[in-house]
């Protein structure tokens, strides 16, 4: 699909450690109680310009270690899991005043790091960081590379490590839904992770998040129906896993009372949130016939360096969605799929800025219209853009209206 390069420097690895610097850098600022105030912005914007700087590449790559991804996958679920545990630790010690599985105890006596002391002045705005950090960081555990290991369906163990790291983060469904249901629906209006054309992000979030628990229930109801079983039944994958969420939310409140669930929830609140941060641009404005073949021109691609990197090959979504069986590591580029014009970090950015992202967006989706969509699709495209709000979008589609009805004067 383009150029391939063969890779065995350790140094062409590390780079996808990224994010396992990100979640062991948060754990630490956690157990230290350390909170970076406006210094945030000097990362976010650290990041965004590493993002300009390092621009594309075209080359695909042939890793001969690939053991060593597998590795970080594990190691990275394993510390997001720490996290959490330590955020409620923090919980409870902030609205109880209790040393919770004597975690502090055990910290001091391996690192001399005194946690009690560290937290002793923990303000609101503290706690509304730490829940932040936790939704995202941890969160991309549970979606980024829980994501990874929900498709490799040939290992049940990776499959159920995926389902478990979801559980502080509401997100058992996700392993359920994504692949039976995202990946086969995707750019059509049963898609709950396609948003509309002229839909803000919060809109989307509002409307969507909804439907992935409705579809995730339908999949396996479905699967039930098949085994002759009960919807009910205690083979349903879905009913366990938000069995272990309302078993963990429960004994939060114990540890923490009704403050720290609120914490811990918003925590888990972020976390769908940024999840819908993420679809809304990979996706957004992109329509497809059900029951079509997914192709190239279904999805927005990316080629940035440092996303590949930092998402896990998350960025080369157009690849992923041709093949879902593909390993993060061996997706491509794929030349003849559109492309967003920024990186994932300045695509997110934007979509958080409805009048900003429509700016952005609204180019695009004439040019995919034009270049990329079937007649069928570019139907479908016209009547989202009468729907749309976006006046280009909508002048567009009284535009093709008319060329339907005189020809001749198209």
């Amino acid at each position: 699909m383009g150029l391939t390069a063969r890779l065995t420097s350790s140094f062409h690895y590390l780079k996808f450690f990224f994010p396992l610097f990100l979640v062991s850098l948060s754990l630490y600022s956690l157990v230290h109680g350390l909170t970076p105030g406006w210094h945030l912005l000097w990362v976010i914007g650290g990041l965004v310009l590493l993002e300009f700087a390092l621009g594309e590449t075209e080359y695909n790559h042939d890793y001969q270690r690939p053991a060593v991804f597998v590795a970080m996958m594990y190691a990275y679920i394993l510390l997001t899991l720490m996290l959490y545990l330590v955020f409620l630790w923090v919980l409870a010690f902030h609205f109880r005043g209790t040393d919770l599985l004597g975690l502090a105890d055990a910290v001091y006596a391996l690192t001399h790091t005194d946690m009690t002391e560290a937290h002793q002045g923990n303000s609101v705005a503290s706690l509304l960081f730490y829940t932040l950090m936790v939704g995202t960081v941890g969160g991309a555990g549970a979606i980024g590379l829980g994501h990874e290991l929900s498709h490799r369906t040939r290992e049940p163990l990776a499959t159920f490590i995926a389902r478990v790291a979801g559980i502080p983060a509401a997100f058992t469904y996700y392993a359920i839904e994504h692949g039976p249901g995202h990946h086969i629906t995707v750019a059509t209006d049963d898609d709950s992770s396609t948003a509309l054309r002229g839909e803000s992000l919060y809109r989307y979030f509002l409307r969507t998040m909804p439907r992935d628990y409705r579809m995730a229930w339908d999949i396996e109801t479905d699967r039930m129906r098949r085994l002759g079983l009960s919807k009910f039944s205690w083979k349903n994958r879905l009913l366990h896993g938000w069995a272990a969420e309302a078993a963990l939310f429960l004994a939060v409140t114990w540890v923490s009372g009704f403050m720290g669930l609120l914490f811990f929830s918003l925590a888990a609140l972020w976390t769908h949130f940024a999840y819908k941060l993420a679809t809304y641009g990979q996706h957004y404005g992109i329509t497809r016939v059900p029951g079509s073949e997914v192709k190239p021109h279904h999805a927005w691609d990316c080629a940035n360096r440092f996303d590949f990197w930092l998402l896990a090959g998350g960025s080369r979504h157009t690849h992923h969605h041709l093949d879902g069986s593909v390993e993060f590591w061996n997706l491509e580029n794929i030349p003849n799929a559109p492309r967003l014009r920024f990186g994932y970090l300045v695509t997110i950015l934007a979509g958080t800025i409805p009048p900003l992202w429509y700016k952005l967006s609204t180019p695009q989706l004439i040019e995919w219209d034009e270049k990329w969509a079937t007649p069928e699709e570019r139907e479908l495209a016209d009547r989202a853009n009468a729907k749309s709000g976006i006046p280009a979008l909508e002048a567009r589609s009284r535009q093709d209206d008319a060329a339907i009805l005189y020809p001749e004067s198209a």
